[in-house]
């Protein structure tokens, strides 16, 4: 087997563990510094070159048949991208939005995407969305 085949059955194998597990990871999650404590993948870089769009298309797979959480599939895949682009060395940002015409109804709507190089590469957001929040990884920082 070829180092860069191992690289990556090795990243899909931990990327789907993730996904399965992530439920119980956010059973007690009720505010964002939980749900970035979740999604922080430290200093490593143990997938280092793997590109943005292969990480972001596998976060689609992976979190594609959910156990649970199945209300919540953008948050789901959105943890799981910025996690695994930080573990790949790319600078991400996570976001965090409301659609402005659901403000004021019964049920608020809500969205999270990734973004790299200031695209986003995960569940774009709606023209209609509103940003409430953002959080880049630590990648590139000392």
């Amino acid at each position: 087997m070829t180092p860069d085949l191992l690289l990556r059955l090795k990243f899909r194998a931990e990327m789907w563990f993730w996904a399965k597990t992530l439920p119980l990871r956010c059973r007690k999650s009720r505010d964002f510094a939980d749900i970035l404590h979740i999604a922080d993948a430290g200093a490593s870089r143990r997938y280092a070159g793997l590109a943005a769009a292969y990480v972001a298309r596998r976060a689609k797979k992976a979190g594609r048949r959910p156990w649970v959480m199945r209300d919540r599939r953008c948050l789901r895949e959105g943890i799981l991208a910025y996690r695994f682009l930080t573990l790949a060395g790319v600078p991400a940002t996570i976001h965090f939005g409301v659609d402005r015409t659901s403000i004021g109804k019964a049920k608020l709507a809500a969205h999270c995407w990734v973004s790299a190089d200031d695209m986003p590469v995960l569940n774009p957001p709606e023209p209609t969305m509103v940003t409430i929040f953002t959080e880049k990884n630590r990648v590139g920082t000392a």
